[in-house]
């Protein structure tokens, strides 16, 4: 062995010249013959021996060495993964492996060099072509085991660096196998051509068409297995190559030329756009009458295409067709016909339970949102708008008519507005009465459903029969002390609360504070630091916003109802501040709520009551005296009717234009209605909130670490939270928010935060992001609405790849 021992002898000189700790691990003691030669000839190394316990080569070391100054070899005749006791020694050193017993090969060269990043699994690769394959693999993508998913995903990032090195060490036919075995592809490693392969591999798979089979892989499920991955943990990479492909293919047109809407394909974007185009034409050119049958055929490709990839992405558009489906399929759920034999009460039943026809409003609001927020245009986009309306129309028709003949005999729908009062209000200390003025029942739905998604509050939501007519100053006086008043001066309304005029809201303010209440409003509770806030104490108080009426009367056309929405977002923050105060009972109401319609035809307009003394839009007073000539077109409630509701009004009759009309007089905004008699309008919300008084606990403080640039559309954000409590008595919740300017460029994460280290990864939007230069970020604490801190940070997503022809 003279030969064997001189070669092993001058490879561990080498080696003790980089490193001073080696283990020999020889399971078959192929090399114990060796030894005392090795160990002669190499004097300035500790040789230790492997004698049946690691504990007396643990404390040899120890005793001899325990500052790890001198070479040391450890001989072990046992394997690697058999030696579990010896790693934290192992961890010191570095694995020796006799050279004259591996292959002369480029590969095996390799593994020799990064012998110490080869997983444990494959420590006998020099024994074995299949193994040697793996290792070589793994330690080239850096994962411990076979990873052919990770392997090909890293491959596609950056193939010139993967290339070289695999085409370096003759190991492209290996690759080529694993990739044929686990997908099915041919391409070797030609990027473009494994990316295209893989690609229409998913579209095969998942597609109604065969087109595009011979482009795609053999395993075509796996293919598409890949590619779902792919599109999670790098979308960048995986939007890059779908982009640059599909422009060599019209998968846009390959969908229209299906004729089929349902597709599961989600490889390219041009599918969601062909998906897009049929589902606007459907809406557009099939019979009017059939469109709520046809939305709910439609309703699982849009649902199933808005949460799919390029819609995530932000990269496609789907908010339109989507909102269109949804607001037909609620409407054809409807049998307006049955409203007509329903008394006014039922009606309201029908219109505020669990799955009422409220839902049908909100997704009509949420159309008329996307309409106007759609950043391109869509196909037919003007002649789906029309038809969409129409339907809403025909169901504010369908529901209302009805209405206005039972409110002729009964006027109320239940509870009535004018007892809010007594029902609801508490000058206990902890009350909270916030009042937004044209708060739609359906908006304090999204108000119950967003505060429930937060904290764990009580809530009961209810309606009350709004007041007629149900306008902004007879409604705000409903909520006062004492008699509401009704009576004409001059031609104009007087409205009163117990015997007192309510002119301006100053005099309403007057009433409450005389009543015991501290009257705000709510910018200004918004307004105070949270230091203030938690300070004062929590007196009674009222609340008031006028945000929605604000918007509905000065801006025109689709502009107010897209907007209301967002002041469900400032309710929410009141309630949450006032918390963190004390604050333990709030009710949540409104004045009136309001009629959102398409332009009303000349049809709808109806002629105003010539003698009326006072003539709105919807609604008209006169005294009881006056002589009108009796029609059709119009209610009349009487001042015995008015009783009923609570109101003293001795002298008043009131006029309403029936379902969803209008008197021909002057007004702003000529689609935002309120005042007349609709279950929009009188059926106002009462929401009632209970929290639990907070309980003091140690401060809890936040360090925020955000990367600074960004490179990658995944950020990852790490949250230290440090406190004087070992845990949490109650984890707080952080939410974190990413937004250019004011539009969201992520979805929200919401963080459940543990002492010490947290975090959490957001995702940007790809399309929401491109051609920005920064995002700001915000971590907002849920239960307080305080922002824990904001940063601004840059954006540098720039992907190169020569193959692929991508710039810098």
């Amino acid at each position: 062995m003279g030969d064997l021992a001189d070669s092993i002898i001058t490879e561990l000189r080498q080696k003790f010249d980089r490193h001073p700790v080696w283990v020999w691990y020889d399971a078959q003691e192929k090399y114990k013959g060796v030894l005392d030669e090795v160990e002669a000839a190499l004097d300035d190394v500790t040789l230790a021996r492997y004698d049946g316990s690691y504990f007396k080569l643990k404390r040899r070391l120890r005793e001899e060495d325990p500052n790890y100054e001198k070479n040391w070899l450890f001989y072990i005749p046992e394997s690697r993964n058999d030696a579990e006791w010896f790693r934290d020694v192992h961890a010191l050193g570095r694995q020796y492996r006799v050279g004259r017993d591996i292959d002369d090969t480029p590969v095996t060269q390799f593994l020799v060099e990064h012998d110490e990043e080869i997983p444990d699994a494959y420590e006998d690769w020099g024994e074995n072509r299949e193994v040697q394959r793996l290792a070589f693999f793994c330690v080239l993508f850096d994962t411990a085991g076979p990873e052919t998913d990770d392997w090909l995903r890293a491959y596609l990032s950056i193939p010139e660096e993967y290339r070289e090195t695999i085409e370096d060490n003759a190991m492209a036919d290996a690759w080529d196998a694993q990739l044929r075995e686990e997908y099915g592809v041919t391409a070797g490693l030609d990027p473009k051509e494994l990316a295209t392969q893989l690609l229409f591999g998913e579209v095969a798979s998942r597609a109604p068409t065969s087109r595009y089979d011979e482009l795609a892989a053999d395993e075509s499920r796996a293919a598409a297995a890949f590619c779902d991955e792919w599109q999670q943990y790098a979308p960048a990479e995986f939007t890059r190559y779908a982009q640059q492909i599909e422009e060599d293919y019209d998968l846009t047109e390959a969908v229209i030329d299906s004729g089929r809407p349902h597709w599961d394909a989600t490889a390219f974007k041009g599918i969601d756009q062909g998906l897009i185009r049929l589902v606007m034409e459907r809406l557009a050119d099939e019979t009017y009458a059939d469109l709520p049958d046809i939305a709910a055929d439609l309703e699982e490709t849009v649902n199933s295409r808005q949460n799919s990839f390029w819609s995530n992405e932000d990269l496609v558009d789907w908010s339109v067709p989507a909102r269109a489906v949804e607001t037909l399929q609620q409407i054809g759920a409807v049998d307006t016909d049955k409203a007509k034999a329903l008394t006014s009460e039922e009606l309201a039943q029908e219109y505020t339970h669990d799955d009422g026809w409220w839902q049908i409003d909100a997704a009509y609001r949420r159309y008329i949102d996307a309409t106007r927020t759609a950043t391109f245009p869509f196909p037919k986009e003007t002649t789906v708008k029309e038809r969409v309306t129409g339907h809403y129309m025909s169901f504010l028709q369908g529901v209302n008519r009805p209405l206005a003949d039972t409110l002729s005999e009964d006027p109320t729908l239940g509870t009535l507005q004018t007892t809010f009062y007594e029902e609801f209000t508490d000058l206990e200390d902890g009350t909270a009465i916030i009042i937004c003025d044209g708060l739609r029942y359906e908006l304090a739905e999204a108000i119950k459903q967003n505060l429930g998604r937060q904290t764990d509050f009580d809530q009961e939501l209810g309606a009350v029969s709004a007041v007629l007519p149900s306008i902004t100053e007879v409604g705000m006086a409903a909520h006062l002390p004492g008699e509401l008043g009704l009576s004409l001066d001059d031609n104009d309304l007087v409205v009163t609360s117990g015997g007192e005029k309510m002119s301006v809201k100053a005099d309403r303010d007057e009433r409450l504070s005389g009543a015991g209440f501290e009257v705000v409003d709510m910018g200004e509770v918004n307004d105070i630091s949270f230091e203030d806030l938690t300070e004062s104490d929590p007196v009674p108080r009222v609340v008031y916003s006028g945000t929605i009426d604000k918007l509905g009367e000065s801006l025109d056309d689709d502009a107010a109802f897209s907007q209301v929405a967002s002041h469900v977002d400032d309710v929410e923050r009141t309630v949450q501040r006032l918390k963190q105060a004390g604050y333990t009972r709030f009710v949540i109401t409104s004045d009136h709520g309001f009629l959102y319609t398409d332009r009303l035809s000349d049809d709808l307009k109806v002629e105003s009551p010539d003698l009326a003394q006072v003539v709105k839009r919807r609604f008209a007073a006169a005294t009881s005296d006056t002589p009108l000539v009796d029609t059709d077109e119009f209610v009349e409630i009487d001042h015995e009717a008015l009783s009923d509701l609570g109101i003293d009004a001795p002298d008043l009759k009131l006029l309403f234009p029936r379902s969803i009309a209008c008197f021909k007089a002057p007004g702003g905004n000529m689609q935002y209605f309120h005042g007349g008699i609709s279950l929009q309008e009188l059926l106002v919300p009462c929401l009632t909130v209970t929290t639990g008084e907070i309980e003091e606990s140690a401060s809890i403080s936040y360090d925020v670490t955000i990367p600074d640039p960004i490179t990658n559309s995944i950020v990852s954000v790490e949250i230290e939270a440090k406190s004087g409590q070992v845990a949490f008595d109650q984890a707080p919740t952080l939410e974190v928010r990413a937004n250019i300017g004011d539009e969201p460029v992520a979805d929200s994460v919401t963080m459940e935060i543990s002492p010490g280290d947290n975090k959490g990864r957001v995702r940007l939007k790809q399309g929401a992001i491109a051609g920005e230069e920064s995002v700001q970020f915000e971590v907002i604490e849920t239960d307080t609405r305080e922002t824990i801190t904001r940063k601004t940070v840059e954006l540098d997503l720039l992907f190169g790849d020569d193959d692929m022809g991508f710039d810098v």
